[in-house]
């Protein structure tokens, strides 16, 4: 049997390859229904407002990125009973779509995450609570040489 720490892992990384290939259904099916996004700064509460989130950000940016990849690092995960902290870096990289230029976003996942029984009657992990911050690329941040060296 998974131990819970395990379980918030493979929900973190579920969420991210839903993120990268699936359907809002897919990534809003990982939060409960009274969960809190905060989405780089667009709050939606509940997870209907977070699917049709979701809906909008796969249209406007997911689509015309080829091969978008998240990865996590150091998870840093507190269980308390049923509830949990957690917080996790991450990386995501692709290709624009029209242009092939390359893309790479950082940033932090900061999540409390609930265990409760789901429609199946079994118990699991989902987000109650979830913040993304975008942070910019490392790239966007070249030393003063390589911003000469790139005009």
């Amino acid at each position: 049997m998974p131990s819970d720490h395990e379980l918030i892992q493979n929900l973190y990384a579920a969420y991210c390859f839903a993120v990268d290939r699936g359907s809002a259904e897919d990534i809003a099916a990982h939060f409960w229904d009274d969960c809190y996004l905060n989405f780089g700064g667009n709050i939606h509460e509940g997870v209907g407002e977070a699917r049709i989130g979701f809906a909008k950000w796969i249209a406007r940016m997911r689509e015309p990125v080829e091969g978008l990849r998240h990865c996590l690092y150091t998870p840093l995960i507190e269980v308390n009973g049923d509830l949990a902290e957690a917080e996790a870096y991450y990386d995501a990289d692709g290709h624009a779509g029209r242009k092939g230029k390359p893309i790479q976003l950082r940033g932090l996942y900061r999540s409390t995450l609930k265990k409760r029984a789901s429609t199946n009657g079994k118990s699991e992990w989902r987000f109650l609570k979830h913040e993304v911050q975008i942070w910019n690329s490392i790239r966007d941040h070249a030393a003063p040489a390589e911003q000469e060296a790139q005009v």
